[in-house]
């Protein structure tokens, strides 16, 4: 996760709560804002600090989009318990901690389009959407629905360890 202090990156934090992932950008300023859970209150469901100026810019979503070759500063936080981060074709997984923040860069060198170009991805495409062709005559034959192709996308999958649940993020 290095850094230097004056190379620019995009500040986000990634914020794990039971069941859903939430990303706040920074925003021009490229600072976020002060966050404690003291805050968390109606629509402030991250706790940001109101009073902070660097938190009036900052942009809340549920689904990621990172550009290609700009380092991204990932700071993860918990609401409630241990959960993992893990974005596996980044090969990158961070754990998080409540009340503690977590950190980690890295900068992506693909677009999603770019990397379900590329000949090996084609491939593997093309044999999951054959077996899931086959499945499809089964359950058809069944009265049931056809599955729908497969379409590669980055994924980010949430890990909370109380439960054992899995949580998959777009």
């Amino acid at each position: 996760m290095f850094i230097d202090e004056d190379e620019e990156v995009i500040e986000i934090e990634l914020y794990a709560q039971q069941f859903k992932w939430t990303a706040r950008y920074s925003g021009e300023d490229n600072v976020l804002g002060k966050a404690n859970v003291r805050y968390i209150e109606g629509v402030n469901s991250l706790g940001v600090d109101p009073s902070d100026p660097n938190a009036q810019d900052d942009k809340v979503v549920s689904e990621l989009h990172l550009p290609k070759g700009k380092k991204i500063h990932f700071k993860i936080r918990s609401q409630d318990v241990l959960h993992s981060a893990y974005m596996p074709h980044f090969r990158a997984q961070m754990n998080c901690v409540p009340g503690m923040v977590t950190e980690f860069a890295f900068t992506p060198i693909y677009t999603s389009d770019e990397y379900r170009n590329l000949p090996f991805m084609i491939e593997k495409v093309n044999r999951i959407n054959n077996l899931r062709t086959k499945k499809s005559t089964e359950l058809v034959a069944a009265g049931q629905p056809a599955l729908d192709p497969y379409t590669f996308d980055f994924l980010l999958y949430v890990i909370k360890f109380v439960e054992h649940h899995t949580i998959t993020c777009k």
